[in-house]
């Protein structure tokens, strides 16, 4: 996930073009730290111990052989095996896996990072490969013309920072407050821990004493659809040539599973002068260590009582039916949430009960759940979400408490989640809203919705776009001809309002190409 946005901001940042990163929606960051927690061994005992930090780093400093690259910068080949968790077919594995690779170079005097992507999803070349350099307090898109401040993929650069080994040696090096906290086993022997604080908030560093070299960094970070995760990034298998050292394996894993794999090589030290520039704006501003708060929604009319509250990156229903508020999706995260919530007492003035209802699980679509629950919202969904939603709802924020955490501090039984299934179809509302199941085999467990006051249907996220045949919108032609439909327009989360024979005649020819060419969901 994380290294998608990282190429979906970068993307943005190239193209001039605004827009927010889908499953990133969180509020700007103002550095918040924990309570340092005690260093995590998930799999040994932890020894509270002190020490030199300072000789620990440089002792793995000239383990890695950093000092004898002088006036060179290390490049590598790597190649990123990307867990989709995210937005696959089912919340339980197996999962779609993304590939991602490319030309990366860190120069350890500077701490700067340069990443030439070349291939992206699935084994293909990148139609329009970029290029970003990045330090640890910003990120900039190389183009011909010059840099491009990435403000918004500077977030998601701090993700993908700590793969490489070397950059986090530097990183500690370079810190004012390393200290050594304790002796802990990870990974079936003991290793000297390393604690400093970050504006992410405490990172612990495992090194093995007998080598010297760094085996894990530790650290909890903020998620948007968890509260937090635990993050660590573990480097294996190192490689001695040309006098230094270097992992030709890299992983993120989060919460015990593993997010990214990356695998490196050919290794190469290569001449600063003969290396593409890593150099970084001269007073270059600190950019932001969170992602920026969604964009505004506006909405667009689609009857007496139903509205379409659309942004640069989502778009979702609210329609007002017997007195209840339907929320038709609840993406990006609270923020988002709470915007909905205002154009609601704006279009609907007065008390109303609200809905909502979950058309599917992609991560991204269902952040501002929560939210929703907290105001004692019914959940309506398919029974296979059930499970997932409970989840989700049963989450401790504990990092950054949002406001389901602060309800179920003050009335725990308001925190629960009520629960509706919907199974072939649900008349809602004397009929005013009807759900239904698209079911075909690339949307089990999806819903779409009918408001046939408006002759319109609501595709989730199963219309992306009208420009080719797509099997996605296959199935939701094929749905809404079995429950006997006649739409005049249709919406969904990336597709503004379109006439449905316009959906129609793009699709003529059943075409068989899996939905996204990524084949997943945003």
């Amino acid at each position: 996930m994380t290294t998608t946005l990282f190429r979906l901001t970068a993307r943005l940042a190239s193209s001039a073009v605004i827009a927010w990163p889908a499953a990133a929606a969180a509020r700007p960051m103002v550095p918040v730290f924990a309570p340092s927690p005690e260093p995590i061994a998930r799999d040994g005992s932890c020894t509270a111990i002190t020490g030199d930090a300072r000789a620990v780093l440089a002792r793995a400093e000239q383990a890695a052989g950093i000092p004898r690259v002088g006036n060179r910068v290390l490049r590598y080949e790597f190649s990123d095996d990307i867990s989709q968790a995210y937005q696959s077919d089912r919340p339980y594995p197996p999962y779609l896996t993304l590939q991602w690779g490319g030309m990366f170079y860190v120069d350890p005097a500077s701490r700067v990072q340069r990443l030439e992507e070349r291939g992206f999803g699935f084994g293909h070349h990148a139609e329009r490969p970029f290029t970003l350099i990045h330090g640890e307090q910003s990120t900039y898109v190389v183009l011909d013309t010059g840099l491009v401040p990435n403000t918004r993929g500077h977030a998601l650069s701090l993700r993908s920072r700590p793969l490489d080994a070397w950059t986090v040696i530097e990183d500690w090096r370079a810190a004012s407050d390393a200290r050594v906290v304790a002796r802990c086993t990870y990974r079936d022997y003991p290793r000297l821990v390393l604690e400093r604080r970050t504006p992410l908030g405490p990172e612990r560093l495992f090194v093995d004493p007998g080598s010297g070299l760094p085996v894990k960094l530790d650290r909890e970070e903020h998620q948007y659809l968890w509260g937090q995760a635990h993050a660590e990034y573990v480097w294996t298998n190192w490689k001695l040539f040309d006098g230094v050292s270097v992992p030709v394996a890299a992983f993120r894993v989060l919460d015990g599973e593993v997010e990214i794999a990356r695998s490196v090589g050919p290794l190469a030290l290569v001449p600063r002068d003969s290396a593409p520039s890593l150099a970084l704006p001269a007073g270059a501003p600190v950019m932001p260590v969170r992602g920026p708060a969604p964009p505004p929604s506006d909405t667009v009319r689609l009857g007496a009582s139903t509205f379409l509250l659309a942004n640069l990156a989502y778009s979702n229903v609210i329609t007002l039916q017997r007195d209840t508020v339907w929320v038709l999706d609840a993406q990006m995260g609270e923020e988002r949430a709470r915007q909905d919530a205002a154009w609601i007492a704006r279009v609907f003035p007065g008390h109303h009960p609200v809905a909502l209802v979950v058309s599917d699980l992609a991560w991204p679509h269902i952040a501002g759940v929560r939210y929703w629950v907290a105001r004692g919202a019914t959940v309506y969904s398919r029974p296979t979400s059930e499970a997932f939603l409970r989840r989700v709802i049963a989450r401790r924020w504990t990092l950054e408490p949002d406001t389901l955490e602060r309800v179920r501090r003050e009335h725990p039984a308001a925190a629960r989640l009520r629960f509706r299934a919907v199974r072939d179809s649900l008349r809602l509302a004397g009929g005013a809203l009807t759900l239904y199941a698209i079911d075909g085999l690339g949307s089990e467990g999806a819903l779409m919705a009918w408001l046939p006051e408006s002759h319109f249907l609501y595709a989730g996220d199963y219309v992306q776009s009208v420009d080719a045949p797509t099997t996605y919108a296959n199935e939701v032609i094929a749905a809404a001809r079995r429950a006997g439909l006649a739409p005049d327009r249709v919406a969904a989360m990336h597709l503004p309002v379109t006439p449905w024979s316009t959906v129609l005649s793009a699709n003529e020819s059943g075409g068989k190409d899996g939905g996204r060419k990524d084949g997943g969901r945003r």
